[in-house]
């Protein structure tokens, strides 16, 4: 059913209803005359108007249902309709957007086209070059194996000379071998007296030691401090033979002179590498198993720590004789290493009022127990191993830091014990199997000077007068030395009781005397170099 059909259907019934309508309206109109006229009016003719209307309802009933039939009908086609309709835009839509996505993959087959043509061209392009490349090449190779050929047969006419002139060769060299077998003979057989000269070698070097005194004094002159106020030196002459002459301040003339003689004399301008020279030689020694002490002796503030041990902090320049000597005695030892096995041990001790304390106490406990030979009781020491000198440094840092100071009136920072760094040195000979041992004691002593210029009291005076007494021992044991007594007293100092090895004997000593230039010290300048003087006057000798 189009359109049009229900428009017509839709318009019948509306007529209908208006029909039905006009009927109720009629025979409500006509009911009210006839009940009028109701008496008047027969029976019969009222029966046959019911009948008449009934039926007209009746009629009526029947095309409004058949009109109710056909608009439910219409409604069904109406929906029907809708939903044909709805289905055809779903359809439309669904075409629509297929027609979109197949624009879109044909917009990316041209995409595609497009950049397949360019990568044709450009393939094109490219074999087009390669192609010429090829042919370049094909022309240079061509070029090169004919050069090569060329080349071959002078290689070939070079190569008959060449073996012509390695016959020649040949024959040279053979007789050049013969020439040198028998020089390795003679190398051989000079090589078996290498040991019997090694040995005369260090043979020589230690008498030659000797030649030199088995004591040995040095003097070092400290240059004036950074911010000195007054600078009025002392030191009137420097040789280069060792001589030396100070003045008195307070006196005028030849009378203030006094002149002194040691092996050596630095001035303040020496640097450590120069004071360390006069050292080296005895190192050596040490190697060579015999004993060797190096100390340095003066009043507080004369420079001893820094020519042992150099300043805080020091650099490889500003090393003292110290690290000098270690650094020196790992070297000689390493070059030796095809004919002597050395183990180096270490051990640092002060001796503070007369008690021996180990510096290295408890740095990480690795040490062994240090014996004595004099039978000295050394309460908790010991001795590291050591096989490198940066190990040697780690240990002589810890001891430093370990090492008590105190105020004086003549430094504020003074060191109120003596320090000993010994090196103990255990050598084997590898050929002979023999073996060896030598010490190297390394002593910076306590500060020298009178107690009442040092204005101490108390624990403080204490220390000073166990200081000056070990010092005053130390001279008696070097002026018993000298003049060949049968007694030496070496147990009235726990220093000297100590060094007894390294002062008696074949043993070798070197000792820096430290002094301040300063016009104000120099009594303690002249009871140190009259020290010095009468140290060296000694000349140890086998006991």
């Amino acid at each position: 059913m189009d359109e049009q059909e229900m428009a017509i259907v839709l318009k019948e019934k509306d007529d209908l209803n208006q029909e039905i309508s006009n009927l109720r309206s009629q025979l409500k109109a006509e009911a009210q005359p006839q009940q009028l006229h109701l008496n008047d009016i027969s029976k019969k003719s009222l029966s046959l108007l019911i009948a008449e209307s009934t039926n007209r309802v009746k009629e009526l009933e029947d095309r409004l249902k058949l009109t109710l039939s056909l608009q439910t009908e219409s409604t069904n086609k109406v929906k029907e309709l809708e939903d044909r309709l709805k289905e055809s835009v779903i359809l439309q839509t669904e075409s629509a957007n297929k027609v979109k996505e197949l624009e879109d993959k044909l917009k990316e087959v041209e995409i595609l086209q497009a950049e397949s043509t360019n990568r044709v061209r450009q393939v094109e392009a490219s074999l087009e070059s390669k192609s010429e490349w090829w042919n370049k090449k094909e022309k240079f190779y061509h070029k090169f194996t004919e050069f090569q050929l060329g080349a071959l047969r002078e290689l070939k006419f070079a190569s008959q000379s060449i073996h012509q002139e390695i016959v020649k060769t040949k024959k040279s060299y053979s007789e050049e071998f013969t020439t040198l077998g028998s020089r390795i003979n003679a190398l051989d057989d000079a090589a078996e007296n290498y040991y019997s000269i090694l040995a005369e070698d260090l043979k020589l070097h230690n008498e030659l030691q000797e030649l030199k005194g088995n004591i040995r004094v040095c003097c070092r002159i400290r240059p004036f401090l950074p911010g000195q106020k007054w600078k009025n030196s002392i030191v009137e002459y420097i040789g280069d033979n060792g001589d030396l002459i100070v003045s008195d301040p307070f006196k005028r003339g030849k009378q203030g002179f006094r002149s002194f003689k040691f092996d050596k004399v630095y001035s303040p301008e020496a640097t450590q590498a120069e004071v360390f020279s006069d050292t080296q030689p005895l190192v050596q020694s040490v190697l060579d198993g015999y004993n060797v002490c190096i100390f340095a002796y003066g009043q507080t503030g004369s420079g001893k720590t820094y020519t042992m041990s150099g300043p805080d902090g020091a650099t490889e320049e500003e090393w003292g004789v110290n690290y000098r000597a270690l650094n020196n005695l790992f070297r000689i030892s390493q070059s030796r290493e095809s004919n002597f096995t050395y183990e180096i041990s270490v051990h640092i001790m002060e001796i503070y009022n007369e008690q021996v304390r180990d510096l290295l106490l408890g740095s990480d406990g690795s040490g062994q127990r240090l014996k004595q030979p004099n039978g000295l009781d050394v309460p908790y020491a010991s001795a590291y191993t050591v096989k490198s000198t940066s190990a040697v440094l780690e240990l002589m840092d810890i001891g430093l830091k370990n090492r008590p100071k105190s105020w004086t009136a003549i430094k504020e920072r003074s060191s109120r014990s003596h320090s000993i760094v010994s090196i103990h040195v255990r050598g084997l000979d590898l050929k002979s199997g023999s073996s060896l041992r030598g010490n190297l004691h390394l002593v910076d002593l306590a500060g020298s000077e009178r107690i009442d210029r040092s204005e101490v009291t108390g624990d403080k005076l204490k220390e000073a007068q166990h200081i000056n007494k070990s010092l005053s021992a130390l001279g008696d044991v070097i002026f018993c030395l000298a003049h060949k007594n049968s007694h030496v007293p070496y147990r009235c100092s726990k220093l000297t009781q100590i060094l007894q090895s390294s002062l008696g004997g074949q043993a070798k000593i070197l000792m820096f005397v430290q002094l301040n230039p300063d016009a104000a010290s120099y009594d303690e300048t002249l009871r140190t170099l009259k020290f010095a003087e009468r140290v060296s006057g000694a000349e140890l000798g086998a006991s």
